[in-house]
């Protein structure tokens, strides 16, 4: 939610374009960021309004919605931010001529811009974006099939070649459509649904440490086979025992070799002491645990192998720079256990 002229509080307004031969995978993908967005702060707020409104527009005067698209909730008003998908071109002309035929699209962006809105070109769509005039003088990331035509209408833009995507200046470029989810999250993250991208992010983006919790909490252990080694022995002794009390002389003695060997070794190849190395492994157990469960903070402490709450709220904090309880309120991933359990709201 966003503040209106009056100060009253207000959903944040997104533009989608459409058009002849546009990218629907790029555009999809954003509604399904939108979507699950709304969904979420509805798990947390059930009742309250939804904090994002979308709506589909023409890029050409003659164009028109399909009906088969996703319903957009709609919005009166001049747009927070627009994303020009980009389009089905099969070359450097084409490209020309798409981007010709969209020029009141073109001016749109400009006025939004202009306003302080943000802008994201996705793909080939930045094209659109030298077209309205905001490249001048900025930077921006362009599919390298299509550097031509997009230095064809952008004037004095400075194209970067060295990342896959970039923001500057409110403006949001990337070269590839499957980059449409990261593009729209880091987007979201400038506005005031900062908190909801942050927490709908580990949903659609890969992270390898909650792919392996999740596995572990499921299974109750790593049961795949891991290369030998002393210190390979001594990472999966920790893992397999997360949730006791550490001994250093146990997972020395798991990894066949002394205290003094394993302490110096652990440290030279992996940064850290094996004890650092279980504190971060109970601390992303318990990011997840704190997602997607009911669990009280004490209970997460203790099967994160904290006996004393006190000190995983420490541990926690220091890692994640949140206490528990915060992090929870601002990562959760699931309704309140009352509305879960199909029991009415006061």
């Amino acid at each position: 939610m966003t503040a209106d002229a009056c100060g009253n509080r207000r959903p944040l307004r997104i533009e989608l374009f459409w058009g002849p031969e546009v990218l629907a995978g790029a555009a999809l993908t954003v509604v399904d960021v939108l979507r699950t967005i709304n969904a979420l702060a509805a798990m947390r707020t059930p009742r309250a309004p939804e904090p994002v409104k979308w709506r589909w527009r023409p890029m050409t005067a003659m164009g028109r919605v399909p009906a088969l698209l996703p319903r957009s909730t709609g919005f009166r008003g001049v747009a927070d931010v627009c994303v020009v998908p980009g389009w089905h071109a099969h070359s450097g002309p084409h490209l020309d001529r798409l981007v010709q035929e969209a020029r009141g699209t073109a001016s749109r962006l400009a006025q939004v811009h202009a306003g302080g809105g943000l802008i994201a070109g996705l793909a080939n769509g930045v094209a659109l974006l030298g077209e309205a005039g905001l490249l001048t003088g900025r930077q921006a990331v362009a599919p390298w099939p299509f550097v031509a035509p997009v230095l064809r209408h952008s004037d004095g833009v400075e194209l970067v070649s060295d990342r896959a995507w970039m923001m500057h200046e409110r403006l949001w470029t990337c070269d590839s459509p499957v980059l449409a989810t990261e593009v729209i999250l880091d987007l979201l993250r400038h506005t005031v649904l900062a908190e909801l991208a942050a927490a709908t992010a580990p949903l659609y983006m890969h992270s390898a440490e909650r792919q392996q919790v999740a596995a572990r909490i499921v299974k109750g252990a790593h049961q795949h086979i891991l290369p030998t080694g002393a210190l390979e022995r001594a990472r999966r002794w920790l893992e397999s025992h997360l949730a006791e009390p550490y001994s250093l002389e146990a997972t020395a003695q798991a990894a066949s070799t002394s205290s003094r060997t394993l302490l110096r070794h652990f440290a030279a190849t992996y940064g850290q002491s094996p004890l650092d190395h279980l504190h971060a492994l109970r601390v992303a157990r318990a990011r997840v645990l704190l997602e997607t469960t009911y669990l009280p903070v004490e209970q997460v402490a203790q099967a994160c192998g904290y006996q004393d709450v006190g000190t995983f709220r420490r541990i926690f904090l220091r890692a994640t720079g949140k206490r528990p309880a915060d992090y929870r309120d601002q990562h959760r991933l699931r309704t309140s256990r009352k509305r879960w359990s199909g029991k009415s709201q006061a």
